[in-house]
């Protein structure tokens, strides 16, 4: 599926690093956050049990990344619906936006956002 969600996301304009093309594959959440944050990535994540509490950490204890969105695992036919989403929110948000900010790609996300809606 992560190589279908990333094909999709760049056809739709969106730049796109796996774990695998970064050469963190099989790493741990750290090293995620770390990397997506170096070089000024917003991390997509499956995972909302540990990296969750990892980036609150972080920021808790004064560092920074980039954003963290969160998308609950999905079925493989849900990659029409995560890349919906993530342009919805892309339309109220900017990289800036989400720095330091941890945003759950619910539901809310399935229609487009209003002007100064900024619910996530």
């Amino acid at each position: 599926m992560i190589r279908a969600l990333a094909e999709a996301l760049r056809r739709e304009g969106f730049e796109v690093v796996t774990p695998l093309e970064a050469g963190t594959h099989g790493a741990d959440d750290v090293t995620h956050l770390q990397w997506a944050s170096e070089h000024g990535f917003i991390l997509l994540t499956f995972d909302k049990q540990t990296m969750v509490p990892l980036a609150d950490e972080w920021v808790s204890q004064g560092l920074e990344h980039g954003g963290v969105i969160v998308c609950e695992q999905m079925p493989r036919d849900a990659v029409s619906v995560i890349v919906r989403r993530l342009k919805n929110v892309a339309q109220v948000h900017t990289n800036e936006t989400l720095r330091n900010m941890t945003l759950h790609l619910g539901a809310v996300w399935d229609k487009p956002a209003k002007e100064g809606d900024k619910d996530g």
